[in-house]
């Protein structure tokens, strides 16, 4: 592993970095235990402490997971979909909440993004893929469940939606749309919008899905979006 030298400002940074190209670049492979704190401090000419922050960083990364015991150590991990994608969902979730992100800019950019997943879903999807958008869809139609379960289980059927692509770089670009963007969506809604409606519009999307009918697919979801916009006017127009 080649090192550059350490300036003096951002130490830790500067550490984690070098660390983080050497793990991409394959010096590290995942599962290796990377050198103790007491060797990455004489390598980089640091204090532990330093390094031990640059450890944290790369763990806030889930590039790195500390092992207790005889046989612990810091060892390379490899990232899920959902980890890598998470950061990507609370930058959203922020812009939304400063006003950067607009509820029709949203509901747009579903349209796009989703539209395309579906009509990739109609190609791949399988039993299984419909037996987890269907469970998600009977949750919503339990008559007990509160608000935040009904948001949650929404959320679940449009995740196993993009899962139906049977597409890994789908599910990770749609992670934030569907973990962040959609929750986003309902709390301003939530308050007008029927829950029969939303029901009614998801078994929609889930028999043209079964039936593989790609081009109805597509008018499922614009419908399901339309009564969205219309429900975020009307919540706006109460509010003003």
């Amino acid at each position: 592993m080649q090192e550059n030298v350490i300036v003096k400002a951002s130490i830790s940074k500067q550490i984690a970095e070098q660390l983080r190209n050497a793990i991409v670049d394959g010096q590290f492979k995942i599962g290796d235990r990377l050198p103790t704190e007491d060797e990455l401090a004489q390598r980089y000419g640091v204090s532990r402490p330093s390094v031990r922050e640059a450890l944290k960083r790369l763990a806030a990364q889930n590039l790195v997971r500390a092992r207790r015991g005889p046989a612990g150590g810091n060892f390379v991990v490899q990232p899920s979909y959902e980890e890598l994608a998470g950061s990507l969902s609370g930058a959203a979730t922020l812009l939304v909440g400063m006003g950067a992100l607009g509820i029709e800019e949203i509901i747009e950019a579903r349209r796009v993004l989703q539209g395309s997943c579906l009509r990739q879903a109609v190609a791949h999807v399988g039993a299984a893929h419909l037996k987890n958008i269907e469970t998600a869809l009977a949750r919503q139609q339990d008559p007990g469940i509160s608000d935040e379960e009904f948001c949650q289980a929404d959320v679940a059927f449009h995740r196993a939606l993009v899962d139906a692509t049977d597409n890994g770089m789908l599910r990770f670009v749609m992670y934030t749309v569907i973990e962040a963007l959609i929750p986003v969506t309902n709390m301003v809604v939530t308050v007008v919008r029927e829950r029969g409606d939303i029901i009614s519009l998801h078994q929609r999307i889930l028999e043209q899905l079964r039936r593989g009918n790609a081009a109805a697919l597509d008018v499922a979801m614009d419908e399901l979006l339309d009564y969205l916009l219309q429900k975020f006017e009307q919540a706006s127009a109460q509010r003003a």
